[in-house]
């Protein structure tokens, strides 16, 4: 996996907080729904980060609940 920079993580911040919390909270619902979200919104990111994604879901998890 590469290492995301502070900005891709910033980006991925604010493309969530940009969702209404509804839609926010279908997104990180499941592994599989954010995933599924950040393979479509951010495909660069989602490359970069998909051997890790578990991890990454964790940490974005714990940021918006």
């Amino acid at each position: 996996m590469g290492k995301m920079t502070d900005e891709e993580k910033q980006r991925v911040l604010e493309m969530l907080d940009q969702l209404d919390s509804g839609e926010r909270e279908r997104k990180i619902s499941s592994l599989e729904a954010f995933s599924n979200w950040l393979r479509s919104a951010a495909t660069e990111i989602y490359n970069k980060v998909k051997d890790q994604l578990q991890r990454f879901w964790s940490t974005i998890c714990s940021i918006f609940s």
